[in-house]
């Protein structure tokens, strides 16, 4: 072997153990722990805003309408508790009231509704994946249809998909008046269903969409029954603050309800226009809350702003 052979395996021997020495000392990377899932979440929040209901009743070419503008005002709290890894419930409260202007002969007068609703969720459920629940409610609603509130309660089944930025809410359920409604009415009832999408843009910038829809019945004491169909539909923005636990929103809300009256048609239109402000506790995004925290809620068809509960003739 001559000596340029041997030099040359030498420093290829040594090339190799810095190498394997190298390769041992090398760190293990590890992927990052996941954030810490809360116990219980929750957030409160106000909002108000510009808000115009119509109420139209046409015979032939005959129509009567009545068209009030006002201000709304409102605020909800919403809270979640994990029981285990896999279940939760959630609580809810919320209440909105709205004040109209209304012009009688030359004088103006002020005339307001309102509603409240308390609920809950119970919920099987996987922040990566899915949510299955139950919901109900009870609540009273009232002011410019039956005076001076109703009380009733709904009962439901809902269900969340979870793909990326991308959140699918579907809810299907039942609402009806408890006790007798009175004015001659015994009962009002509805079966609705309700979709919502949510699509965060960031982990704190979301927009949403929802639709609902809910067919039912005014039950008169004695008589025939009264249809209704009701559509409502909503558009959402909500961004939070970064390093602070508020949030803003703005959120446009329309509503119709027709009823089924022959010869001729009755019906209520609502839009609104809010703004409001969230405190937001435990949560540390918007898109953990929609995954892990307060993500539910409940939409009333008989007590929405242009439903029989809130906004119903009456002789």
């Amino acid at each position: 072997m001559t000596l340029r052979g041997s030099l040359t395996g030498a420093v290829a021997f040594v090339a190799l153990m810095s190498a394997a020495q190298a390769a041992d000392m090398r760190p293990v990377l590890k992927a990052p722990a996941a954030e810490p899932q809360q116990q219980a979440t929750g957030y409160v929040e106000v909002y108000g805003g510009w808000a115009s209901t119509k109420f139209e009743a046409c015979e032939g070419r005959y129509c009567e309408s009545f068209d009030p503008d006002g201000w709304a005002l409102g605020g909800a709290g919403r809270a979640n508790y994990w029981i285990n890894r896999g279940m939760s419930v959630q609580v809810d409260a919320q209440a909105e009231g709205t004040s109209y202007d209304v012009d009688v002969g030359k004088n103006s007068a002020r005339i307001s509704n309102h509603s409240y609703l308390v609920g809950g969720h119970f919920s099987w459920r996987n922040p990566q994946q899915h949510l299955f629940g139950l919901f109900a409610g009870v609540g009273d609603a009232g002011g410019l249809g039956f005076v001076p509130s109703q009380r009733h309660g709904l009962i439901g089944a809902e269900a969340q998909l979870y793909w990326n930025q991308f959140t699918v809410y579907g809810q299907v359920g039942y609402d009806t008046t408890l006790g007798t409604a009175g004015f001659g009415v015994d009962n009002i009832n509805a079966w609705f269903v309700r979709g919502t999408g949510r699509y965060f843009i960031n982990p704190n910038f979301m927009i949403e969409g929802t639709g609902m829809f809910a067919s039912g019945d005014i039950d008169p004491i004695s008589g025939s029954s009264l249809g209704f169909d009701t559509w409502l539909w909503q558009a959402k923005a909500e961004w939070r603050m970064a390093a602070s636990p508020f949030s803003l929103f703005a959120k446009y809300q329309g509503s119709r309800t027709e009823y089924d009256v022959s010869g001729g048609s009755l019906k209520t239109t609502d839009n609104r226009v809010l703004l409001g402000l969230r405190l937001n506790m435990g949560d540390q995004s918007l898109q953990a809350t929609d995954r892990a925290g307060a993500t539910l809620d409940i939409i009333s068809p008989v007590a929405n702003p242009s439903g029989p509960l809130m906004f119903f003739p009456r002789n």
